[in-house]
């Protein structure tokens, strides 16, 4: 890197922070003047207050107890490093290079001054103070032999900044099409969501060994019962009474303490394989080995993190200036596409030709229905936003479902259908915010429906079934998992499917009548409503409180009614559940082939109404 081309670059940037400043006015000076005091103000007793923290709690430290520190430090730090990447996933760097690249100038140091940027976020700003008072409080009690901390800190932060700046570049040639920078968001987002609730998941399977421990407990109490039971038959005194129970409990003491170290053993076993093989792991194992009197595990820790960190830093280089200079990212390039075919020649060849999803049409329903179920399915798989609204279900069945498996042997048996149930309200709950706004995603699409010749009995019919294949699909693997973690009995789990879908029937029936009277503008590639009235708002909340409830009471009858016929002594093992599920989903489908007719007179009467809200053209 050439001296005075790297001045120039520092110089020039230094400029447009000073034009950024002087265009924004006084005032905004001050503030960020005042920001930049408060962080310093901020990092400085921070630093001392870990330093003070650390020299009192250091001593009494061990070295795998270092490790754990270490551990919950760092991982307190990338989860806070996480948020602010995902705040900002594509990388917005403050001197363009393709700005440069024209000039007789390195463009090296723009890079640098770049990557250098990067690194003032809050996260670091805030939490680098904390671990480098630490590190200092672990050198001031351990000791010289604790010197590679520091190194060991430095490249840490470097390999993790600089992965994170590669991995902004890598996402900023991506999103260069919207569509798929919505699909990165959505994906980035619900990765974010399952990792923060990692925890919470580990913690319901308590692989800690709560469940011995309770195991441990109830066997106490059974022998002292025993125990007790014997001395009120006067099989001996109180002294051996006495004697014998204060045998019992301490055995029990020496149980769960030989117990607890064994878990302790485990635990140390599995935390030094894990920061073995994973390099956000180094630092915590390279600060026990030196705690250990061990280095070498320092050094190659050392070499290691600052290795990876280089080599992103220069991957990060190449793709950027591939990126500027117009350059492929990836070395795949996509297919030429194949020339198109005129079915007449097509024909004549004797080509058949594959007909696409919307070309296909659904027995038993006719084109207009068949056209807008497949199309608003299609809709829904491509949309990333939609994508996003439906893997909340998903994310919900894996949080619900872990607690589930932890209750698995305590559920009774009547209760178990009862959650197939409660799972599918949750499915319902997911996808509401889509079904209950169905017309707002069309859009200006909207206008193909008004200028349609479609019966508007169809419109709606199709824009249910277009849910149908997600909601279903999602319930009927909900119902397997509850099957598996608590099997319920054949007749039940054969009511459950009837039992869905009279929940899916009666729950079209109310989202249809929320689209057509509380219809909301949604901005493209989001789900926030733009704009939305008062009225529109209030209106929704009311049907939800009152129709949702009352669309979805009818269809727990079947189970309630077995309960009661139960309870009564008239049946004992009968499938009453079964048969009246199936004629009450018999009942329902009726009704709702019914209730086609007068909301799609309901829609049609308020089609304009809706077209000027959907393309947000209303007054």
């Amino acid at each position: 890197m050439n001296w005075q081309h790297l001045q120039a670059v520092v110089w020039l940037r230094w400029r447009l922070l000073m034009n950024e400043y002087r265009r924004a006015g006084a005032l905004n000076a001050v503030v960020m003047m005042i920001v930049l005091v408060g962080a310093l103000a901020t990092a400085i007793p921070a630093v001392i207050t870990c330093f003070i923290v650390g020299t009192y709690l250091i001593p009494k430290a061990t070295p795998t107890q270092l490790l754990y520190a270490w551990d919950g430090v760092l991982l307190g730090f990338l989860l806070t490093w996480g948020i602010g990447v995902l705040m900002e996933l594509q990388r917005s760097d403050p001197l363009s290079l393709s700005k440069l690249l024209h000039l007789p100038i390195s463009a090296n140091g723009a890079f640098l001054i770049n990557y250098l940027s990067s690194l003032l976020r809050l996260s670091l700003i805030v939490c680098a103070p904390l671990m480098l008072g630490f590190s200092l409080a672990l050198i001031s009690v351990k000791g010289v032999s604790l010197l590679p901390v520091l190194p060991l800190l430095a490249a840490f932060l470097l390999m993790v900044t600089a992965l994170t700046y590669q991995f902004q570049g890598w996402l900023a040639s991506l999103m260069s099409n919207p569509r798929r920078r919505r699909t990165i968001i959505m994906t980035a987002t619900m990765l974010f969501v399952l990792i923060v609730q990692l925890p919470n998941l580990i913690n319901l399977l308590s692989p800690w060994g709560v469940q011995r421990h309770a195991n441990q407990s109830a066997a106490l109490s059974k022998e002292l019962g025993k125990l007790e039971h014997s001395f009120k038959a006067k099989e001996f005194d109180a002294p051996e009474y006495l004697a014998r129970q204060q045998e019992v409990i301490q055995n029990h003491k020496l149980g769960t303490e030989q117990a607890n170290r064994e878990t302790m053993k485990l635990w140390e076993k599995w935390a030094r394989l894990v920061n073995t093989i994973l390099p956000i792991g180094w630092l915590p194992l390279g600060v026990m080995a030196a705690a250990e009197g061990r280095f070498l595990p320092s050094i190659l820790g050392l070499l290691g993190m600052t290795l990876i960190g280089l080599a992103s830093l220069w991957r990060a280089y190449g793709t950027t200036i591939a990126l500027y200079q117009g350059q492929p990212t990836n070395r795949k390039g996509r297919p030429a596409p194949e020339p198109a075919v005129a079915p007449t020649a097509a024909m004549a060849n004797g080509q058949t030709q594959r007909a696409s999803l919307l070309e296909t049409r659904i027995p038993g329903l006719s084109e207009p229905v068949s056209a807008i179920a497949l199309g608003g399915f299609r809709s829904l798989l491509r949309s990333p936003e939609a994508k996003m609204t439906l893997l909340t279900p998903l994310i919900t069945g894996v949080i619900f479902g872990s607690m589930l498996w932890n209750q698995r042997h305590v559920t009774p048996e009547p209760f178990r259908p009862l959650i197939a149930i409660v799972g599918m309200l949750f499915v319902l709950l997911g996808v509401l915010q889509l079904a209950g706004n169905q017309f707002g995603f069309d859009r200006d699409g909207f206008r193909v429906f008004v200028l349609s010749a479609a019966p508007r009995r169809d419109i709606l019919l199709g824009k249910n079934l277009a849910f149908a294949p997600i909601t279903l699909g999602m319930s009927a693997l909900l119902l397997a998992a509850v099957q598996v973690l608590c099997p319920m009995r054949l007749d039940h789990f054969l009511a459950i499917i009837p039992q869905f879908i009279s929940m899916f029937l009666l729950f079209c029936v109310f989202t249809n009548l929320m689209s057509i009277y509380t219809p909301i503008y949604i901005a493209a590639g989001s789900l926030k409503p733009s704009n939305p009235k008062l009225s529109t708002i209030l209106l929704q909340l009311v049907m939800f409180m009152l129709l949702f409830p009352l669309t979805q009471a009818p269809t727990l009858l079947p189970l309630g009614a077995e309960a009661l016929s139960k309870f009564l002594g008239w049946t004992e093992n009968a499938p009453v559940f079964l048969a009246l599920a199936l004629a009450e989903c018999a009942v329902v489908v009726l009704f709702y082939r019914v209730s086609l007719g007068w909301l799609g007179r309901w829609f049609q009467a308020r089609e304009q109404i809706i077209l000027e809200t959907v393309t947000n053209r209303a007054p």
